[in-house]
């Protein structure tokens, strides 16, 4: 038994090692500045949408105020609320905004289902007149931009080897009810924010390696980039529960020359504020990232950058990863009571594997803190709500990995929410909860 814990003691060194040094790249990086620019590409914006009556009008008031010169195309995937009709009433007074409609069976499939569909027919009617100059975001139903997104798009995809762009997805702090439980609510949206800020911090050496991840809302792709995977037979999105993570790794494979920039404005989009909801969103990505693994083999046989080749392989393996770190972490106590010895290390070392992650939390509270602006409180606050936060995203693993292996790839709408801010607009420190859609 020795010899088999040291053996996984040694694999979760391993693994925290990466940890660490995904940790520490994505802290010193510097702040980019992408390029702007008030002219050049066409865009236009896709929004998937299934029963989002409550949010869809005030995103498409958003898009036709920001970018009044883009296009909108909202895919309703045969929703029973209505979606459909506020888009259709908002498209009879707005000719830019365009309604496309699925029917049952092929409808409520999932994402990547409904994109494919929707790319394939504006493509085949010459939608796109100049598809090398026209771009497609990506815009989540409770989407919202700043006038920073359109000019970074232009900026990133004036370079004709950017084929993909990503903004920065944060999370508006609205949707919480009254009383503790709402308490608990604002702990899960902050760290939902806080776990989008750092993601932005990653993005920035994924971009030095030449292609940032595809994260979702926000996403942007060429035109013809688009037109040439459907003509060679490949899903610009595909079938997989992550398929924006997906498509990113599609881009790589497809050319060494091609490029995913990041783009820092950011895009604002609701929270999870329903612990079961929330577990299954997590629950989806964690297996979409397990479905992923067919990719990595055609990973490291395509030429490019170092850096993407191991930060992807790193989020593919990862809910296999922490299956060998939480056995080492979880057996320690049935070692105690067995007399069970694993790997030994020298004090100093454990000292190490304690201080280094506090020291990263730390660091992420404390810019966190100054990025929003708010009161030194929200260091502590962040702190102890961390474990809490954590602990919910384990539940999530153990119903990812039954799901997985028993073949069940059902594909989970978030719920959304009435978009108002609760009450009292007040976040840790009595601040509002409303961050400010910009670049940092």
């Amino acid at each position: 038994m020795s010899t088999v814990l040291s053996a996984v003691d040694a694999a979760a060194l391993v693994v925290f090692s990466l940890y660490v040094a995904q940790q520490f790249a994505a802290a010193t990086q510097p702040r980019p500045t992408p390029p702007e620019q008030e002219h050049g590409v066409g865009m236009t914006f896709l929004i998937p949408a299934l029963n989002e009556a409550q949010v869809i009008h005030a995103t498409l008031e958003n898009l036709r105020a920001t970018v009044p010169a883009a296009r909108v195309v909202v895919i309703d995937d045969a929703s029973d609320d209505r979606t459909a009709q506020i888009v259709a009433a908002f498209a009879e007074r707005d000719p830019m905004v365009v309604l496309l409609r699925r029917t049952l069976p092929e409808a409520r499939q999932n994402k990547a289902s409904a994109m494919n569909w929707a790319v394939q027919r504006l493509l085949t009617e010459g939608f796109f007149q100049h598809p090398e100059q026209d771009v497609m975001v990506v815009l989540d139903a409770d989407g919202r931009i700043g006038p920073e997104f359109p000019r970074q798009v232009r900026g990133a995809f004036h370079d004709p080897n950017v084929m993909a762009a990503q903004g920065w997805m944060r999370f508006r702090q609205t949707g919480s009810g009254p009383g503790w439980f709402g308490v608990v609510q604002r702990m899960m949206l902050f760290q939902q924010d806080l776990e989008a800020f750092i993601t932005g911090h990653i993005q920035r050496y994924r971009h030095r390696g030449g292609t940032a991840s595809l994260t979702g809302n926000g996403q942007c792709m060429r035109a013809s980039y688009v037109q040439d995977q459907l003509a060679r037979g490949v899903s610009p999105w595909p079938h997989v529960l992550l398929e924006d993570f997906a498509s990113a790794v599609e881009v790589r494979l497809h050319a060494p020359a091609h490029r995913v920039a990041y783009l820092t404005a950011q895009v604002g989009q609701q929270g999870m504020v329903e612990l079961p909801g929330f577990i299954r969103q997590r629950v989806r990505w964690t297996q979409g990232a397990m479905e992923c693994l067919s990719y990595l083999p055609r990973l490291w046989q395509r030429p490019g950058s170092v850096v993407t080749r191991l930060d992807f392989s790193y989020f593919i393996l990862a809910p296999w990863l922490n299956v060998i770190l939480l056995s080492s972490i979880v057996s320690q106590g049935l070692r105690r009571v067995f007399g069970w010895e694993g790997l030994a290390l020298p004090g100093a070392v454990g000292a190490l594997l304690t201080v280094l992650p506090l020291a990263f939390q730390l660091n992420w509270a404390v810019r966190y803190t100054l990025e929003r602006q708010l009161p030194w409180t929200a260091v502590p606050y962040t702190l102890l709500s961390l474990p809490v936060y954590s602990f919910v995203l384990l539940l999530s693993l153990p119903m990812a990995y039954w799901r997985h292996f028993t073949g069940q790839r059902g594909w989970y709408k978030s719920v959304r929410h009435d978009d108002r801010l609760p009450e009292d607009g007040e976040g840790p420190g009595g601040v509002s909860q409303e961050p400010a859609l910009r670049s940092s």
